[in-house]
């Protein structure tokens, strides 16, 4: 589904789902497909679309949550990506960033976490210009740094609508947990 005011990107999108035709049996873009959505996926779709602006609110207020509750961590090196879209933002994925700073790197975190049946994802592992379908453009690594270093630092946390505040609390004190447990000293213990 896509939903846009422009109009030519209404008329590209509704050409591309139909094999690229603008009007019937008349076909303008060879790289259209038949994405028409069958009988089940418009009807949940239908059920499910008088709910995406409250779902969208909810998903901001969870944002704006978990900013807060992260936000003394930030010493320790865990940062959350902010919002700074100025049309708003969905909050589809809800991420953080694990700096250098952070006594613990991501993978372990993220084993630490779902260790506590939290899943966590990383969205997404490999930066566009590294990526197989953009190798015709000719970039390398380290053409884009930025890129290439968030693509090892961040970790996208639970974030749907329906997850609640004590949800995200479970969460935040997991991280520190975690935290708190790269931070302490290996306690050796002599034999005698």
């Amino acid at each position: 589904m896509v939903v846009t005011k422009a109009a030519v990107v209404a008329q590209t999108v509704r050409s591309l789902r139909n094999y690229g035709a603008t009007r019937k049996y008349f076909h303008t873009d060879p790289g259209g497909t038949n994405s028409r959505l069958d009988t089940i996926q418009a009807g949940i779709l239908q059920l499910k679309l008088p709910h995406l602006m409250d779902w969208n609110l909810e998903r901001n207020r969870l944002a704006s949550y978990y900013d807060q509750a992260l936000a003394p961590l930030a010493a320790q090196g865990i940062i959350p990506i902010k919002n700074v879209s100025a049309q708003g933002h969905v909050y589809h994925l809800y991420v953080i960033k694990i700096t250098t700073a952070c006594p613990i790197d991501r993978t372990r975190l993220q084993l630490e976490l779902n260790s506590q049946d939290i899943q966590t994802g990383i969205h997404y592992p490999i930066p566009c210009h590294l990526q197989p379908a953009f190798q015709f453009l000719g970039h390398r690594a380290g053409d884009f740094p930025h890129a290439e270093a968030l693509s090892q630092e961040i970790l996208s946390l639970p974030m749907y609508p329906g997850l609640t505040t004590e949800q995200i609390d479970r969460v935040v004190v997991a991280i520190k947990s975690a935290l708190a447990a790269a931070e302490s000293p290996t306690v050796a213990t002599a034999s005698i």
